[in-house]
């Protein structure tokens, strides 16, 4: 029997960026929200001031969610790969699927697509012309890694992208090259 293996995932390069853009983006609209609030409180607009007061808490509040989907660390056990976020898990099995790195082109067309308005989404669902569909589990998009599993992929960010496919293969995915994805380009 096999030990689980972990792998770190530090946040950095576009996601890192745009979660610090993100964030004073939100901090900004809470104080703006709250000010307004208290200004109408004490101009004695209840109504007012209790809106403008609750949307401030609201974007502080979507603030601290932001981060509930980031991928903290990748652990392959036996076969499968589990992705722990901050409020939940994902697991996806491992046998039968192929992986590898994606190239420096693939990771910048995956940058553009994750982005808008100069923030890069580190989770999600994205259909993309070169990579396919795909969920996206993502902290630093250099350190990219596409699990493709048929029908569907993921993309993962270990900060140790070598050590983890080592391990990948090892519990039963097949290593692959981009060659087919090299022939669209």
């Amino acid at each position: 029997m096999t030990t689980a293996r972990r792998f770190s995932c530090s946040t950095g390069g576009a996601i890192l960026a745009g979660r610090r853009r993100l964030g004073r983006l939100l901090t900004l609209l809470g104080l703006v929200g709250l000010s307004v609030g208290a200004l109408a409180a004490w101009d004695g607009r209840v109504v007012p001031a209790l809106l403008a007061g609750g949307a401030g808490f609201l974007a502080f509040f979507a603030r601290h969610m932001s981060a509930d989907l980031d991928p903290l660390w990748l652990e392959i056990d036996g076969d499968r790969l589990i992705v722990q976020m901050r409020r939940q898990r994902q697991t996806l099995i491992l046998p039968g699927a192929t992986v590898r790195r994606l190239t420096d082109g693939e990771i910048e067309h995956l940058t553009r697509l994750a982005t808008s308005a100069g923030i890069t989404a580190g989770t999600g669902g994205f259909d993309s012309h070169r990579l396919g569909e795909l969920d996206l589990y993502a902290s630093q998009l250099d350190h990219a890694v596409l699990i493709d599993q048929g029908e569907t992929s993921a993309v993962v960010t270990p900060d140790t992208p070598g050590l983890f496919l080592e391990a990948a293969v090892e519990a039963g995915a097949t290593a692959s090259t981009p060659a087919r994805i090299a022939a669209h380009e």
